[in-house]
């Protein structure tokens, strides 16, 4: 080796360790950063579910007869999925021996009211005649008790019309909410009984939906306040925002959870009885909160910390820490909206490093 060449070799060696010897804490670290927000956070439970219809009702005819037709009034045939409102005549007997009926028991009623008439106007006659003692006691007494018979008579008719007026308005079923047609029992030419069931009836707007929630849950569950976000299996990406309604009164022995339920509005039909739902409740809800991204808190032992950046410089600070909601966690005290924080890129620092944020 020539004198140059050792002249150059002990020269990068010199170079070599002196950089060797450079203090860490010198060395400029490329960083992220962001700023403390304000936001409204909760805490997060999340339970499946399922949908349930609030009222099921099996629709039966109340006279028995034969069944002439099943549909609505503008001829709409009446099958499992029909959509109807509460009042439609959704299904209808042969009323012939019905209507026959009823006029014979119109027609009763109108010659015991002719009777009743007449007796009254005798009792008026007899009484008038008893004041001036033309009429015998026994006389006075047939007369009132022909018009007390007679009267008693046409209440007996009248409420035998009013029972026959009302069988033939039951040959016309009627669907007793709105609802959808979940099932047909019975067709046209069938005889049908006073307890024959002709159509299932199912309401779905809205609907139930409901969740087993653990009991210690509870304290924290405010019904009419509490949010809950709804996502139905069948439809992902269209959670809908509810409240919570009522909790059952009751703890499952087994499980040690309680039912709650929130109603689904359901216009349309889009959802269905039993389908499976997932619930996100947001418990412990805190607005206006100081938040930061979860990842840029370190847990060192039994103490939180940021790296706020000051300077230049990488400072590490002690904050506390409250909710965690998403990717964010809430900052109760260490922190002011002001500052900024590292986010990315805080494992490799020390307290004191030398920082460049990068864009």
């Amino acid at each position: 080796m020539n004198r140059n060449s050792l002249f150059a070799a002990l020269a990068a060696a010199l170079v070599a360790g002196a950089a060797a010897a450079q203090d860490p804490a010198e060395k400029v670290f490329a960083v992220r950063t962001a700023r403390p927000e304000r936001r409204t956070i909760a805490q997060t439970l999340v339970k499946t579910g399922s949908l349930a219809a609030p009222a099921e009702v099996a629709l039966c005819a109340k006279v028995a007869g034969r069944l002439a037709s099943t549909s609505l009034d503008d001829g709409t045939p009446v099958e499992e999925g029909t959509r109807v409102k509460a009042g439609d005549a959704v299904a209808r007997l042969d009323d012939r021996e019905y209507r026959i009926a009823r006029d014979s028991a119109k027609a009763a009623a109108e010659a015991a009211r002719a009777v009743a008439q007449d007796a009254a106007r005798e009792f008026e006659r007899t009484e008038k005649l008893r004041a001036s003692n033309a009429v015998s006691e026994r006389e006075y007494d047939v007369a009132r008790f022909a018009r007390d018979r007679t009267a008693a008579s046409l209440v007996q008719a009248e409420g035998g019309l009013a029972a026959a007026e009302l069988s033939l308005e039951e040959c016309v079923v009627r669907a007793p909410m709105d609802g959808v047609v979940s099932a047909k029992k019975l067709h046209p030419g069938a005889m049908v009984s006073a307890a024959s069931e002709i159509f299932g009836i199912v309401a779905t707007d809205p609907l139930r939906a409901l969740f087993e929630v653990p009991t210690t849950a509870l304290p924290l569950l405010k019904p009419g306040e509490t949010k809950v976000r709804v996502t139905v299996d069948a439809w992902p990406d269209d959670p809908v925002d509810l409240v919570v309604g009522e909790a059952y009164p009751a703890a499952d022995p087994a499980t040690r959870t309680v039912t709650v339920r929130a109603l689904l509005p359901n216009p349309d039909g889009k959802f269905r009885p039993g389908m499976y739902v997932t619930g996100a409740f947001a418990l412990d809800e805190r607005a206006d909160v100081l938040v930061v991204p979860f990842e840029a808190v370190l847990r060192i032992r039994d103490r939180h910390c940021v790296y706020k950046v000051v300077g230049g410089k990488a400072v590490l600070s002690d904050v506390s820490v409250g909710l965690r909601h998403d990717d964010v966690v809430e900052i109760v005290s260490g922190l002011s909206d002001g500052d900024e924080i590292v986010v990315d890129g805080l494992h490799r620092l020390a307290d004191g490093a030398a920082v460049r944020v990068a864009k």
